[in-house]
């Protein structure tokens, strides 16, 4: 056992106690995995069986299902149907089809939509309320395979490799707490859970998940797993779980995170501008004219009031804040609302004609974040905020008559627990996976089973 006692200073870090022990909860285990990422509420189906030695089970009937097997599963007038090999659709009267691995092996899954992800294990096909239930067996260590890479980044290995060691430790752990106390069902979500993706993103972070194999973190004192949290980039500052889930949790605690500084690319620094009108139409209300921050002490922020100019306000949770304008299903840019810890600042309406007063508010940041918005009006001299909706909509014809807000943020996602971002600083100033836990997460233990 591993002991890590003391939250470890900004630049330096104590020293470890090797113990030996050998607890059984973190054994490898076959877990469940629901498919809802992509493969949610799926429709039509079709499994191949790409290598290994497979047995499909329908109900009390079982027979051989090789390397090359396909099964395709579909509903016509809301009954279920299958077909096994290219033979005639039938009409499946069950509720649960199993393709069951004898062996190790692999199979792919595609819709008709194009979605296509390869899987180690088996995979139960439940038929519930109109469309199929993917569920993915397979063993905890090659579940964590699809996780890691996903999570962090394969390319990472490279001057990173302790990170994705410190990723794998926590992702096992949190599979772990996930699972226990007799319920083994996970999903691939990172929404809801943590994203697993399959065979299709395996790569150098196996080496990291075979060099940690079986270890997980616990609570220094009753040896429990802990909720080993984790997100991209805390901004500079970890936050404490009871600030985002209410819930106090000794493990994750808010504490100053300077690994994070300086890296990430655009989820280290940046920028979101909305027109005042676009601002209050989200939540209710007129053209925004005032927006004051409510912060907890790490500077995420707790509350925002807005208030229009007609003298309505309103008062919004951060989290609520964000998702009103979080670029959901886009790719992840600096012009983008991508975390709860910013600054607001208005540009106002500066002179008969409209235009809005910029003087001194874009610093290093220039108008390059504005070039795309405003390239149709070049001709015409400044950045033209006035034409602006938000980063995310562009421009309008027509300038509008009141302000902009522009939001200035650090960080992407909750905050809570490990950033991934100030792992793999750590891991490339040459720290080792058990000092980024250490730095991480409070009065903790590393096992290993």
């Amino acid at each position: 056992m591993l002991q890590i006692m003391y939250r470890l200073p900004f630049l330096w870090i104590v020293s470890l106690i090797l113990v030996l022990a050998q607890p059984t909860l973190c054994q490898a285990k076959m877990v469940s995995v629901e498919l809802v990422w992509n493969l949610g509420q799926a429709g039509w189906v079709q499994i191949e069986i790409e290598k290994g030695d497979y047995q499909l089970s329908m109900d009390t009937v079982t027979r051989k299902f090789p390397a090359g097997s396909t099964l395709q599963v579909g509903w016509g007038g809301w009954t279920p149907v299958l077909r096994i090999n290219h033979e005639e659709f039938q009409i499946f009267s069950g509720s649960v089809l199993e393709i069951k691995g004898i062996n190790s092996g692999s199979l792919r899954v595609k819709t008709p939509e194009g979605k296509e992800a390869a899987y180690r294990g088996g995979l139960q096909l439940n038929w519930q309320d109109g469309h199929w239930r993917l569920i993915n067996q397979v063993d905890s260590e090659d579940y964590l395979k699809g996780v890691v890479p996903i999570e962090m980044s394969n390319e990472w290995a490279n001057g990173g490799s302790e990170a994705l060691k410190a990723q794998a430790v926590a992702a096992r752990t949190y599979l772990v707490k996930q699972t226990d106390n007799g319920n083994k069902m996970i999903t691939d979500s990172p929404d809801i859970h943590q994203a697993y993706a399959g065979i299709s993103v395996e790569g150098e972070a196996s080496k990291a998940i075979e060099a940690t194999r079986g270890e997980i973190i616990v609570d220094a004192q009753t040896e429990e797993p802990i909720d080993a949290l984790y997100s991209s980039h805390s901004g500079g500052y970890a936050e404490d779980a009871k600030n985002v889930w209410g819930n106090t949790d000794s493990h994750n605690v808010s504490h100053p995170d300077p690994y994070s500084q300086g890296v990430g690319g655009a989820v280290n620094y940046w920028r979101f501008i909305v027109s005042a009108p676009l601002l209050g139409s989200k939540f209710g209300l007129g053209p925004v004219r005032d927006v004051k921050l409510d912060k907890f002490p790490s500077g995420r922020v707790k509350s925002v009031k807005l208030e229009d100019e007609f003298g309505q306000t309103a008062t919004v949770k951060g989290r609520a804040f964000v998702q009103a304008f979080y670029p959901f299903g886009q790719p992840i840019r600096k012009e983008a609302f991508l975390g709860s810890l910013f600054e607001v600042q208005a540009v106002v309406k500066s002179d008969s004609q409209g235009k809005l007063d910029s003087t001194g508010l874009f610093g290093s940041f220039g108008y390059s974040g504005f070039l795309e918005l405003t390239r149709p009006n070049q001709q015409e001299q400044g950045p033209l905020l006035s034409k602006i909706l938000s980063s995310s909509l562009g421009t309008s014809a027509d300038p509008q008559t009141f302000g902009v807000f522009i939001f200035e943020g650090r960080g992407w996602g909750h905050g809570v627990g490990m950033s991934q971002w100030g792992a793999y600083h750590m891991a490339q100033l040459g720290y080792k996976y058990q000092e980024i836990i250490a730095y991480y997460y409070n009065h903790v233990s590393i096992f290993k089973g």
